[in-house]
């Protein structure tokens, strides 16, 4: 009688003619599931080897570019030049009003490894920037089942960038900001002709990640903290996301994205909340130098 036993990718005949594995080697079925133990923890996946690994990767950059232990003749110049154009529907509490067709403009400015310490295995490299920006509305569309009198929109704004990881603008990384942005709206909240300038601090965040070296996915995230307005009397706050595919050549970047602007304002005497939320897709382009 032959016995077979098959265990991982080798197999065993037992009985009178002893035992035999599938590789010629080996004395049995202990031998062969010790080598297919060993095989299948090389092959395995897990997250600190592949930290290790992507450690690996920066260490070998900072030595190529002689950043670790504080060296290189950094900081070094980064800026962005960018302009987005969309259009979308304006809805206020769930009912639309129009479409609004919108464009910006941005400029950010980087000190690429203006903070940088450390040594081979452990490094600190900050990039610190700044950031403005101008948004306006270019047309708008009433709905033709609501009666809209006005309704226009401006942004300016601007603020610090801090960038904890990322070798530059054309590199996957996160930038985190902040400052201080200014709105001039007329018929935002209610359809009325009044023209109004409201102020508020901002915070937030955006993020890139490279698939390809000349592809990749991006996000961006800013919310205008709550501020009270005395010409309204009430209180707005504003919240936009932000998110999209890129394509990049040589110092130019262009992108494909959709974006959210949801604007609430409550009065004070009501305490009842009005939402503005526009919806938007458009294309940009920003030329890096």
């Amino acid at each position: 009688m032959i016995l077979t036993i098959s265990i991982g990718e080798n197999s065993w005949a037992a009985g009178k003619y002893g035992t035999y594995n599938g590789d010629g080697g080996g004395s049995g079925p202990a031998s062969s599931i010790s080598e297919t133990q060993a095989r299948r923890s090389t092959e395995r996946f897990n997250i600190l080897d592949f930290i290790k690994n992507q450690q690996s990767a920066v260490n070998a950059q900072n030595s190529k570019y002689g950043r670790g232990g504080g060296g290189g003749s950094g900081p070094y110049l980064d800026l962005g030049l960018g302009y987005s154009q969309d259009t979308g529907p304006v809805t206020r509490d769930g009912i639309t009003i129009g479409k609004d067709s919108r464009s910006t403009g941005r400029i950010q400015f980087f000190l690429d490894d203006l903070i940088t310490r450390g040594n081979r295995t452990k490094l600190l490299n900050i990039d610190l920037g700044v950031e403005g920006f101008y948004s306006l509305t270019t047309g708008f569309t009433q709905d033709s089942a609501f009666t809209q009198t006005s309704h226009t929109y401006k942004e300016t704004g601007g603020g610090l960038l801090i960038r904890p990881i990322g070798r530059s603008s054309q590199d996957t990384g996160l930038t985190v900001k902040g400052g201080y942005v200014s709105v001039d709206e007329t018929g935002l909240w209610a359809n009325n002709t009044l023209p109004t300038t409201l102020y508020a601090p901002y915070l937030g965040a955006e993020t890139k990640l490279y698939l390809l070296n000349f592809l990749g996915i991006y996000g961006d995230y800013q919310n205008m903290l709550e501020t009270s307005s005395t010409s309204l009397a009430g209180k707005w706050k504003m919240q936009r996301f932000k998110y999209g595919a890129f394509l990049e050549i040589y110092l130019l970047n262009l992108s494909a994205y959709l974006v959210s602007t949801e604007m609430n304002f409550t009065g004070n005497t009501s305490g009842v909340m009005v939402k503005e939320l526009y919806s938007g897709a458009g294309f940009s382009a920003t030329l890096y130098f």
